[in-house]
Parts: structure tokens; C-alpha cells; sequence
């Protein structure tokens, strides 16, 4: 050679490129592919994450309005303050004008999230009497007329008509319409005319049709319950039946006419994203939280400019309004959203990080078996003066255009995939390929150097210089190790990921890859200490096939150490995402489990009782608990410290221990013995979880519960686990979350019903047997639901049934089954985004260590193991023996391959320590404890064991013809 270095020119690096094509097409696929993942990551995850966030808010809305803006509406005046009503047709768009305007004032993310307004406004409660009307409780019904915007496309006029326009705007009768209920219990019928009596005077109206709603769980009847349903309160001379009326805004027009000074109103948004949204991109979703919080301020400007004070009320078309006060929801499911989602993607970075590495060790991979390959040729170039930067050169002017068609490759195949989304950044792919470049002139440059330093006489050293002159592989190797130990420590030290934060967390994703690259260096070590055992043990035998297999697995070293580089990753990867999916999916099933309770559970107001008799006999039901909850400041005898924030959980240990007999609470109250009766004002005994007790070994404290104090005294501690309890677990997660007493006995009793705060009834089909969903389907869900929806606790004292079944405004009954909150933890599509990542990492790195190390492997080597296989059946060897021997020869490899993955994999987690937290995703009373997906475990580690011999056989029979089945006189077996 001639020229820089001996470097020949391009005709020598396209002849020699041509004969390298393998590895060439190997560099180019990788390119290719870490492209495609590096640029599609980031636009199908937001994907998934807005439809996620999409099917949040839906859920979300199934319990009322996430936003919702009231106000009261003014009659329209003229400019000297006289009334101006009516003006018919005005009311419905002026609430549209109040409505779309504080909908069309949000900005950002927040106006694609708000995606229709609905209004409707009601007047006061007026006195109903009239020929034939009834006097429930003896005194006369109170109803208010109300118009809904959308009310047309949410019931069905089973008798009459709708409600129109009064023929007269100060004497017609005004049209109503009513519920079946609704007519019922005020003793009216379709066609019957009243009298309509409050402050402003009275008024006529008559009934003109009945209706029924067509979906009694959406938000008009949550936010307008006594159109459904009247409702009897408790006042001091006894109770009053509360309904509403169904009327045309023309009715409402016709009241203002007749002296209605003023209009309640109210506004619900409907929130949704759309397919295309970026609500659940990183930026998204902060701006969507941000615009949620800052909405009332927003509606306020838009509606009443930026000045607002009672002497100059907000316009609002031919009306005014007051300023609106907004109540909203939306902010606090967003922020929990951002919360899951940042630890999604700090997980995911670490799928990627790790995909990324195994593509870059594919390619080092595939440059290294090049080299060793092209072996002879490099000796003769060397020989002829070649140097070593020459080399390289050559090796990289063959790399460059492989990998470059390659990231062209994968950025033309990624843009469509992308559809509307922009395609994530650029630096990760290019970061790649450079090193993906690179590999093969790093490979040449240490084949050279491996070769300079076997030629040279050995250097005797000492002290020092020997220490640090033995081998450039402990150098390096020991960076790794530690480098490794550094990453780990100073993660641990960290901890968790801020909440919130929603940019990839780099430690996270690299220590693990750097921990990849140590286990590689650990097998590597350990590695030929079990092959030469087992290579002893093959001598003792009579067979050859162990023995030549393993002699020359023994060999073939370097291509060990290049498997290795590149399965133990992948594997680990696989192991690892196993791990993460199956502790996620173990912990919301726990999660589920603790928030029904048992089998069933209902939560009801504290001040009011649960109807424990009547769910003792809905079919299916074994067993009720009652478990009363609330919270209080307790306030230390011994040095006056306050404790804010305690949760207070009242449960009779006796009936919780016959039902839930492995429950550690009952044990621990029976232990302390709390069923000792209690005198009047005696200080409740209690156990205390372990921080408060030690804090306060004989403690005693005044507690303050809102409306009422009493004295509390820690006789014990709580055994650790209490809160995971799943019997008092809906309590215990409705305060929850800071300190814990537990109350049994008398002292549950005793308990305040607080306002705001919810007791319970868990509900066991099978006394004895822990909570499952063979046994919440015995239980009747309809019979569970009716009994609840007759309850004092849903419909007030009066007994009779609320609006819409057990739907109050405000009122916090629900009802919970295993079955459906299994079915509520099995739904989460950020959980399925974040397997998907680590099944894609997975899949795809093994099937990238499976082709460099596999495919390249046998296709470089084949002509150095057929000859090495002739020389065998040249002294006798057989065809099924030769075949025993390449299965031998790779088997070493991959148990090193499988064992150094898994165990990795597995002890992620330990290694990683609190910077790995889940509880985002389960929603539970703890962290979830590590729970592997086995299955999937075993399904990678076979996917190598048993596709790299089918691989071999393969390569076997095709490489029959390629290699000499024996050796001619004068050749040898290498």
C-alpha cells in the first residue's frame, strides 16, 4: 500500500466491501431500526397517553361535570332600571352568549378540552297548591321551574307534550312538564292546573305532558335531581316535599314578567380530547392543569370584563349576571394524570436507553466477528506497511453509506407512521449512529492493537507500573464496575423522581445500561470456570461430542464475550419489563381488592346511618362489617405538639375477625383488649400506627374532629400493614395517607359522625374467605344498588328515594364491587403503554442479538467449523455426532447468556432501590411488592435456548455444500 498511511484509495475499500457485505447489511438494518424506534417513540407514546387521558376525563364525567360555572341571572332592565320583561327567545342565547364566552375565552390546551357547553337556569322554590293537589306531610309542596338547554335530547315525552310558550306573558297559564314521579307524588296528571305561590306573587300554570329521562346517570339530573325525583328534607316544623318542573325558557321569560327578579344558572362543560390532541404530550398536559386552575379567573374576564363590582354587573345580553364561580375537577385528575405519566416515561427512557445499547453492542457485535474474519487479510496489509489509522479508514469509509441509507431508511419509513404527530427528537438516532459508524474501525483499531501487543518481548515491571501494565482489559474492565457501583449509589441516594415531573429521567435510563455492561464483565469472569469443570467432567466420559463441543466453546472465547455483550442486555431487558408489568398488574389487583374491601362495599355519608339490616339480606350477601372513618387533630398531652391530619378508623374486632379470620388488625385489637366497656367522657383507647406510637410511647391527646373533641389514648401499635388491611381498606383510603389510629369496640362507637367524612359496610358473600370475583357475582348488584337508593343515607330523613337513585348534588354515596373495580384496574392504558414499550425493547433486542450474534456467527464462522467438523469425520466423527458437537459449542454460551439476564433483570429492582417506585401506577395503600410475570420470563430466556440451536441445525444443513465433509491430503482443520 501506498499513500496516507498505506490507505490504497477507494478501489481497495470497495473491494474489500464488497467481501464485508454481512456485516455492511447487519450496520445498515440496525441503523435503520434504532432510527425508526429513536424518532416513532415519542409520537406513538402520546399517543396512547392523550387516548388514556381521553378515557380518564370520560370516566371521570360518569359522576357529574368536571367544570362547572354558576351564576345568577338578572331580568333584563332598561337603562333607567325598569323592567323590560318579557322579551321571548332572549334567555336561551343569553346563556348561550355567558356560556360559549367563557368557553371560547380559555385558552391553550384547555380550549381544545372544552368541547360544548351546556346551560340551564331555575327559579326559586314556589309554593304548589290547586284543586286536587296533594299536602305531603301536611304542608304544601315547593317546586321550581327549570329549563335545560339540551333537556330535548335527554328525555322522552311518554304522555302529552313538551312545554311551550304561554299564550299571555302576565296571565296564561305557564306550560310544565313532569316526571312520572314527579306527578305521582304531588298528586297531579297531565292536563290539571295549580297555582304556583312564592315571593314575588303567584302565577297559574298548568301540566302539559310527562317525560322520562333517557339516561338517568348524566349530568342534568346529578346537577337538576328533583326533576327526576322530589325530595323530602327535614325542616324545624317537620319535613317539606321539594320537586321541579320541566318549562320552555319562554316559562322562565313569563316569570320574569310576573316579578322573578333573578334566575339561578348554572353551565357544565364537556370535556374531551381528541385523537390528534396533545393533552397527553409532556407539555400538554402541564398547559391543560395549568389552564383547569386558572379557568374561573379566565371566565370572570370574559364575562365581566376586567373590572368587576356589584355597582356594575357583567352583561350578558339583554340580562346580567353576577360574576361566575367556577368548581372544577379537572385540574386534580390532571395532575394525577402527570403524575402516573412522568413515571411512565422515566421507565420508558429506560426501555429505550437499554434498546438503544443493544443496538449499538449489535453492532459491535457484527464489527468484531468482520474483523476477526477478515483476520488474514488485515496480517497481509499490516505486513505490507499499513497502518492502523489506515485501516480504520477504510472501515469506516465502508460504514459511513451503510449506516447513512439506513437513518434515511428508517426516517422515510417513520414519517408515516407519525401521521399528524412530530417525530421525536433527532440526537438519540444520530448519538447511534455515529456509534454504530464507528464500530467497525474501533473493531480493526483493537485487532491491531491486540496483535502489536502479541508481537512485542515482554516488559518486566514492578510496583506500580506492573500493577497498572498487566492488562488494558482489567483497565477498562474495572471503569465499568466502577462506573457501575457510582450510578447505583448515587441513584439510591437520590431516590424517586419528583412527581410531576415528566421529562425522561437520564439516570434512570443509563445506570441500568451501564449495570448491563458490568454483568457482562461479572459472566465473562465466571464464565470459563463452569466450562472448564464441565470440560473435566466430558474427559471422564466415553462420548467425544461433550467433549470437542465443550473444548471448543473453551476456544472460541472472543466469540463468547461477543454473544454475551449483546444476549445479557437483551435479556435483561426482557427480565426486567416482565418484572415491572407483572409487580403493575399485581399491584392494582391488590389495589382493587383493598379498595372493595370484600366482596362488595358501600360508603355513605358519616352523619347519616347505612341501612346495615337491609344489605344483610340483598342475595348473595354472607356477612356485613360497618367501619366508620374520619379525621382529627390530636394535640399531645406531654409537650402540647399538634398532629394534624389523623385518620380515625372505628371497627368491631369480634365481627371483623369472624369475617376476615387472617385479618392482623383484629388479632392486634383483641390483643389490646378494647372491648372493654367505656363510662361517659372516658378517654377512647386506640392502636396507633408504629411513627405515631413511638413518637408517643404513652400517649394521650386531645382531639379535635371539627364539630366535636374527646380524648384519645394510644394503648398499642398497629402490626405493620395495618392501612393494607383490605377490610378496613375504603375507609382507610378515604383518610388515609399520614398517621392512623384504629378504634375498636365501645370506642368505634363512640366515633363523631363527621361532616364530609364516610363510613362503610363491606359486604362478604362467603363469611371466613377472602373477597373474590366468583364472589361479588353472587352478590345481586340491582338489589345491592335499589336497597342503597331507598337509604337514609342517600335520600335524607324522609326516606324517600333521591333523584336518579342515590344522586345528590354533593351527596358522597357510592357502591363498589370487586368485579368492576378488577375490571377499573385492568383498564389503564398508561400501564399498557409502558409494557408495550418494554415488550417492544424486548422483542426487538433479541431479535437484533439473535441476527448479529446467531446469523453472523454461523455465517462468518461456517468455513472455520466445516473445517474443523471434516477434521473430525476425517477420524471417524459421524453426521448425528458433527451435529452434537455445534449444538454443544453454542450451549455454553446461551445458559451464560440466560443466567447473567435474568438474574440482572431481577435484581434491578434491588439494585435500583427507591428510585424505582410504582405506587403511581397502583393507586394502593403502599408500594407493591415485586411481583415477576414468570411467564414472560420464560418465554425470553426459551426464546434463546431454543431458537439459537434451531438456528445451528439450520445453518447445518444449508452450509452442507459450502464446506468439505472431509479433509483433502495436506489440509488442516483450522
Amino acid at each position: 500500500m501506498s499513500g496516507l498511511g498505506g490507505f490504497g484509495g477507494w478501489r481497495p475499500a470497495l473491494r474489500e466491501a464488497r467481501t464485508g457485505w454481512p456485516v455492511l447489511v447487519v450496520l445498515a438494518v440496525v441503523s435503520a431500526v434504532l432510527t425508526v424506534v429513536s424518532l416513532l417513540w415519542p409520537p406513538v407514546f402520546d399517543g396512547l397517553s392523550t387516548k388514556e387521558l381521553n378515557r380518564r376525563l370520560a370516566a371521570a364525567q360518569v359522576d357529574g361535570p368536571l367544570v362547572t360555572a354558576r351564576a345568577t341571572v338578572h331580568a333584563p332592565r332598561n337603562f333607567y332600571g325598569q323592567s323590560t320583561a318579557p322579551q321571548f327567545g332572549s334567555l336561551d342565547s343569553d346563556l348561550t352568549w355567558v356560556g360559549e364566552g367563557m368557553r371560547q375565552g380559555s385558552s391553550g390546551e384547555l380550549a381544545h378540552t372544552l368541547v360544548r357547553v351546556s346551560g340551564w337556569a331555575q327559579s326559586d322554590g314556589m309554593d304548589l297548591s290547586g284543586a286536587g293537589v296533594g299536602r305531603p306531610h301536611g304542608r304544601a309542596g315547593s317546586v321550581s321551574l327549570a329549563y335545560a338547554q339540551d333537556a330535548a335530547d335527554r328525555v322522552r315525552w311518554v304522555a302529552g307534550r313538551a312545554p311551550g310558550q304561554p299564550d299571555g306573558a302576565k296571565q296564561a297559564p305557564i306550560e310544565l312538564g313532569m316526571s312520572r314521579k314527579g306527578l305521582t307524588q304531588f298528586g297531579l296528571a297531565v292536563g290539571q292546573r295549580v297555582q304556583l305561590s312564592g315571593q314575588t306573587g303567584a302565577t297559574e300554570a298548568v301540566v302539559v305532558g310527562e317525560f322520562e329521562p333517557l339516561d338517568g346517570a348524566d349530568d342534568l339530573w346529578r346537577e337538576l335531581p328533583l326533576l327526576n325525583e322530589p325530595l323530602d328534607a327535614a325542616v324545624p316544623e317537620g319535613y317539606i316535599r321539594y320537586g321541579q318542573a320541566l318549562v320552555a325558557p319562554a316559562g322562565l321569560e313569563a316569570m320574569e314578567a310576573r316579578g322573578s327578579l333573578s334566575l339561578s344558572a348554572t353551565w357544565a362543560f364537556g370535556v374531551a380530547q381528541q385523537a390528534w390532541g396533545n393533552g397527553g404530550t409532556a407539555a400538554g398536559v402541564r398547559e391543560l392543569a395549568s389552564g383547569a386552575k386558572g379557568f374561573k379567573r379566565s371566565a370572570v374576564d370574559r364575562v365581566c370584563g376586567e373590572i368587576v363590582s356589584d355597582a356594575a354587573p357583567c352583561s350578558a345580553g339583554v340580562r346580567t349576571v353576577t360574576p361566575p364561580q367556577v368548581q372544577e375537577r379537572l385540574s386534580a385528575l390532571v395532575d394525577r394524570f402527570a403524575e402516573q405519566r412522568a413515571r411512565t416515561v422515566s421507565l420508558q427512557s429506560f426501555a429505550l436507553a437499554g434498546l438503544l445499547a443493544i443496538g449499538v453492542s449489535t453492532a459491535v457485535a457484527a464489527a468484531r466477528l468482520g474483523a476477526r474474519r477478515r483476520e488474514g487479510v488485515l496480517a497481509l496489509q499490516r505486513a505490507r506497511g499499513a497502518g492502523e489509522p489506515a485501516l480504520a479508514a477504510v472501515r469506516l469509509l465502508e460504514a459511513v453509506p451503510a449506516v447513512l441509507v439506513g437513518v434515511l431508511a428508517g426516517r422515510a419509513v417513520s414519517g408515516p407512521l407519525a401521521g399528524e404527530r412530530p417525530l421525536g427528537a433527532w440526537w438519540p438516532a444520530v448519538a447511534a449512529a455515529v456509534l454504530v459508524a464507528g464500530a467497525p474501525a474501533a473493531a480493526v483499531w483493537w485487532q491491531g492493537r491486540a496483535v502489536r501487543r502479541a508481537g512485542r518481548e515482554p516488559v518486566q515491571r514492578r510496583g506500580v507500573k506492573r500493577a497498572l501494565g498487566l492488562s488494558g482489559r482489567l483497565v477498562l474492565e474495572g471503569a465499568v464496575l466502577a462506573l457501575a457501583a457510582m450510578g447505583v449509589l448515587q441513584l439510591r441516594l437520590r431516590g424517586a423522581l419528583a412527581p410531576g415531573t415528566a421529562d425522561p429521567d437520564p439516570q434512570l435510563a443509563l445506570v441500568p445500561v451501564v449495570l448491563g455492561l458490568a454483568a457482562v464483565v461479572v459472566v465473562l469472569r465466571v464464565y470459563p470456570v463452569p466450562l472448564r469443570v464441565l470440560t473435566g467432567w466430558a474427559r471422564r466420559r466415553r462420548g467425544t461430542v461433550a467433549l470437542v463441543g465443550l473444548s471448543q466453546a473453551g476456544r472460541r472465547s472472543a466469540a463468547a464475550a461477543t454473544a454475551l455483550l449483546v444476549l445479557v442486555p437483551a435479556l435483561a431487558c426482557a427480565v426486567f419489563g416482565a418484572l415491572v408489568s407483572g409487580t403493575v398488574r399485581h399491584g392494582r389487583v391488590e389495589a382493587a381488592q383493598w379498595r372493595a374491601g370484600g366482596d362488595a362495599v358501600v360508603l355513605g355519608p358519616s352523619q347519616r346511618p347505612l341501612p346495615l339490616e337491609e344489605l344483610a339480606k340483598v342475595p348473595g350477601v354472607g356477612g356485613v362489617l360497618p367501619v366508620r372513618g374520619g379525621v382529627a387533630a390530636l394535640t399531645a398531652d406531654e409537650d402540647g405538639s399538634v398532629v394534624k391530619g389523623v385518620g380515625l378508623v372505628g371497627v368491631d374486632q369480634a365481627a371483623l375477625a369472624r369475617l376476615e379470620p387472617g385479618s392482623p388488625v383484629a388479632a392486634a385489637l383483641a390483643a389490646a383488649g378494647l372491648s372493654a366497656p367505656l363510662v361517659a367522657g372516658a378517654e377512647l383507647p386506640a392502636l396507633a400506627d408504629a411513627g405515631t406510637a413511638a413518637r408517643f410511647p404513652d400517649g394521650s391527646f386531645d382531639a379535635d374532629a371539627g364539630a366535636s373533641r374527646f380524648r384519645v389514648r394510644i394503648v398499642g401499635v398497629l402490626p405493620a400493614g395495618a392501612d393494607r388491611d383490605r377490610a378496613i381498606g375504603p375507609v382507610v383510603g378515604e383518610v388515609g395517607g399520614g398517621p392512623l389510629l384504629v378504634f375498636g369496640g365501645p370506642a368505634a362507637e363512640r366515633l363523631p359522625r363527621q361532616t364530609g367524612q364516610r363510613n362503610a359496610a363491606v359486604l362478604f358473600a362467603e363469611p371466613g374467605r377472602a373477597g373474590s370475583p366468583a364472589g361479588a357475582q353472587r352478590i345481586d348488584g340491582a338489589r345491592l344498588r335499589s336497597v342503597v337508593a331507598a337509604s337514609a343515607a342517600t335520600a335524607g330523613a324522609g326516606g324517600a328515594g333521591a333523584a336518579g337513585g342515590a344522586v345528590l348534588r354533593g351527596a358522597p354515596v357510592e357502591v363498589r364491587d370487586l368485579a368492576g373495580q378488577l375490571r377499573e384496574s385492568a383498564d389503564d392504558g398508561l400501564v399498557s403503554a409502558l409494557e408495550l414499550a418494554f415488550r417492544s425493547a424486548a422483542a426487538i433486542g433479541l431479535l437484533l442479538g439473535l441476527a448479529a450474534v446467531v446469523v453472523l456467527e454461523l455465517l462468518l464462522g461456517s468455513a472455520e467449523r466445516g473445517r474443523m467438523l471434516a477434521y473430525l469425520r476425517t477420524l471417524g466423527l459421524g453426521a448425528r455426532a458433527a451435529a452434537g458437537v455445534q449444538l454443544v459449542q453454542l450451549l455454553p454460551v446461551m445458559a451464560a447468556a440466560v443466567i447473567g439476564g435474568t438474574l440482572l433483570g431481577l435484581g434491578l429492582p434491588w439494585l435500583l432501590g427507591p428510585a424505582l417506585d410504582l405506587r403511581a401506577f397502583t393507586s394502593g395503600p403502599g408500594a407493591p411488592a415485586f411481583a415477576p410475570d414468570w411467564a414472560a420470563v420464560a418465554v425470553a430466556a426459551l426464546a434463546l435456548l431454543v431458537l439459537v440451536p434451531c438456528a445451528a441445525a439450520l445453518e447445518g444443513v444449508a452450509g452442507r455444500r459450502r464446506v468439505p465433509q472431509l479433509l483433502r491430503l495436506g489440509e488442516g482443520a483450522q
